[in-house]
């Protein structure tokens, strides 16, 4: 048997849940600060995806309203932290998806500010 902690550890598959995309796209790019480690590995390649966790904040801005598809972004723009004089990158987006928390998949970088 099994002890508490060691079944809370054992991690269940969740399915992705599979929205649509709205076709109109948004007037603005997503915004997301975030910490200077994962902005420089995205900037080098390393890495690829960028995850936020599913929360009311989230999802009012990567769903659509009545919650049934994503929020049409073709960029988002990363910044560290706050600053105004921050290092900001545009980046494209792949698409969105959401299994356990959303997924952002992101292309080239577009534009690179502030470095």
């Amino acid at each position: 048997m099994r002890s508490t902690a060691q079944r809370h550890r054992t991690k269940v598959s969740r399915p992705e849940v599979n929205l649509p995309t709205e076709e109109i796209e948004q007037e603005k790019p997503l915004f997301l600060i975030m910490q200077k480690v994962w902005f420089d590995k995205i900037e080098s390649g390393e890495k690829t995806e960028e995850y936020r966790s599913n929360t009311e904040f989230y999802q009012s801005r990567l769903l659509n309203k009545s919650k049934t598809a994503f929020k049409n972004y073709r960029t988002v723009i990363l910044q560290i932290g706050y600053s105004t004089d921050a290092k900001r990158m545009t980046v494209e987006i792949e698409k969105i998806t959401l299994k356990r928390e959303f997924t952002i998949h992101l292309g080239k970088i577009l534009e690179r500010i502030n470095f």
